[in-house]
Order: structure tokens, then sequence, then C-alpha cells
């Protein structure tokens, strides 16, 4: 049996906590009322369609301008441009633009028509430029035949020019002096064979002034003309009186024959001989004014022959106009 612990003393009682008086509760400290804020601007309307409207507008229309344009239009606008160029003689800018446009990639047929149109025109500048110095050498010719009376040698002179250089208004004025000159010669030849009274040579000569349509040349033409009808008249009334008078006159027909039918055939070769040389050395406006001449005076072929002088005129003209050579009577 084990021994009893011996009882535990007992615990001192427990003091009571000291009454406090009763505090009463602090009420919480307000803040200090704040200064009033400014009021708040008003809010902004949105923006409106209208104006993205306008903006996209404007920013197309931006990109239209800057972006790169067709690479293949701009090369055959500068061909084209280059091209103007040669049609006014700038060759040397037209050939420059044409180095220009190899080392821009432009294509074989861009390149070749540009050379085509480069060598087509070059002919007719170099013509062109060359004209002022050959004009005042053909015209010291044609001004010393003039003055030595060699209508034709002026004539021939003057239609060697215009074949290489083509017409202008100083060849049509010299052409006009030639045939005025021609007229004025051909009238002075008629009152020759008046004060002769040879009435077909004046007849012949008058018909081809008058073809000539020198205005300034028909007073005198018309006064000619009177002067032969009253050469008529009295070579009528001689012939009268001297039928009244002889018995026996020689007949009229062989007496016209005689006098002037002869004279009038040697004219009229000659003068298609000289149509037909001028036709040879292409001065086919002399040719037609002689070929005239001869059909006035009865020559056989001088019709014909002025017909194919005036078509061969024409075609000449043409040729000329396009800016081509006359060679050997055919355009080149």
């Amino acid at each position: 049996m084990q021994p009893v612990p011996p009882p535990r003393p007992a615990a001192p009682p427990v003091a009571a906590p000291p009454v406090q008086a009763a505090v009463p509760p602090v009420e919480p400290t307000r803040p200090a009322a704040a200064a009033p804020s400014p009021a708040a601007p008003p809010l902004r309307k949105p923006v409106g369609k209208g104006t993205w409207l306008l903006v996209a507008l404007f920013l197309l229309a931006v990109w239209f301008l800057v972006k790169p344009g067709d690479p293949t239009a701009k090369l055959e606008q500068r061909v084209k441009d280059a091209a103007a160029l040669a049609e006014q003689c700038k060759i040397v800018d037209a050939r420059t633009e044409l180095a220009a446009l190899r080392q821009d990639k432009a294509t074989g047929d861009q390149l070749r028509r540009l050379q085509a149109a480069i060598s087509a025109a070059a002919p007719a500048c170099e013509r062109k430029q060359q004209r002022p110095k050959a004009w005042t050498e053909a015209r010291k010719g044609l001004e010393a035949a003039m003055a030595a009376g060699s209508l034709d040698k002026a004539s021939t002179r003057l239609n060697a020019f215009t074949r290489k250089y083509g017409e202008d208004d100083d060849t049509r004025e010299w052409r006009e002096r030639i045939d005025a000159r021609r007229a004025e010669k051909l009238l002075d030849e008629a009152n020759a064979c008046l004060k002769r009274k040879d009435r077909a040579c004046v007849q012949n000569k008058l018909d081809a002034a008058d073809k000539l349509k020198r205005p300034e040349a028909q007073p005198r033409i018309e006064a000619l003309r009177e002067e032969l009808s009253r050469l008529l008249e009295s070579t009528m009334l001689e012939g009268g009186a001297g039928v009244t008078a002889t018995d026996a006159p020689p007949p009229a027909r062989a007496i016209n024959t005689a006098t002037f039918a002869a004279p009038d055939k040697g004219e009229a070769q000659r003068l298609r001989i000289e149509a037909e040389r001028d036709i040879a050395q292409a001065n086919y406006r002399g040719a037609m004014g002689k070929a005239a001449q001869c059909a006035t005076l009865g020559g056989a072929g001088c019709e014909a022959l002025r017909t194919r002088a005036a078509a061969l005129d024409r075609d000449y003209q043409r040729c000329l106009a396009a800016g081509n050579r006359w060679v050997n009577a055919t355009c080149q």
C-alpha cells in the first residue's frame, strides 16, 4: 500500500480588478469641408461621318499623286515626245532621248519606232538646214540669167532648186517673175510680127502669152489683138482691090501656104523639141508652155505632150510636198 501525498495548500484568493470611473465615448473628428472645385468642361461632340469621309478622300487623292505610275506607259510617252522632237528637226535632242531610253530598258519595239522616226526626219531636216545657203547661191544665178534675158536658163535653175528643196514663197515669187518676163518677151515678139504683117506669128505669140495668165500683160494683149484685127481688115481690103484690078490673081491658098504654113511648121517642130528637152530636165512647167505654143501652131502630138508634162508636174509637186525626192521622173 502506497503512502498518500499530503494535500496542497489552498491558493490565495484573487483580488478583484479596480473599478474605473465611467468615461463618456469620444466622437470622431470630422474633416473640414473642402473648397468647391471648378466645373468640368463640356464633352466634345463625336467626329461625324462626313468628316471621316473627307479625310478618306484626301488620303486617297494623296495616294494617287504619290503612287508609282506604270513604267511602260511612261516609256511610251517618252518615245512619243522624242518622235515629236525629231519632226521639229531637233535631231540631237531626239537621239539623246533614244540613248536614255536604251539605258532605261525600253522595249525593242519602242526603240525601233523612235529610230525609224529619227531616220525619216533627218534627210528633210538636213535639207532644211542647207536651204538658206543654197537659196542664196541659186538666187545669184537666177538674177544673172534674168539680167542676160535667158529665161529658159533661169527657169531650169529654179526647177533644179525646187526639186531638191521644195517650193516656198521665194521660189513662187521668182516663178511669177519669170512668167511675167516670158509674157513680156512674147508680146515684144508679137509686136515685131505685127510690124512684118505676119498675122499667124502675131496670133501664136498672143495665144502663148495669154496662156501664162499674167494680169499685168492683159491690157497689152488686148491692144495687140485690136491691131491684129485692123491688120486683117486692111489685108482683106487690099485683097479685094487686087481682085478687081487684076484679071488673073494668084490663088490666095497658095500665097497663104507659101507665106505662113512653112514657118509655122518649123516653129512648131522647134517648140516640140524644146518641150521634150524640158521634160527630160524635169522643167515640166516650161514644157507645158512650149507644148501649148506648139499645139497652137498645129504641131503634131503637141497637145499630148502638154498633157504628159502637166501630169508629171502634178506628180512632182505631190512628191516634194511629201518630203521625198524626184529622180528620173519617179518619186523616191
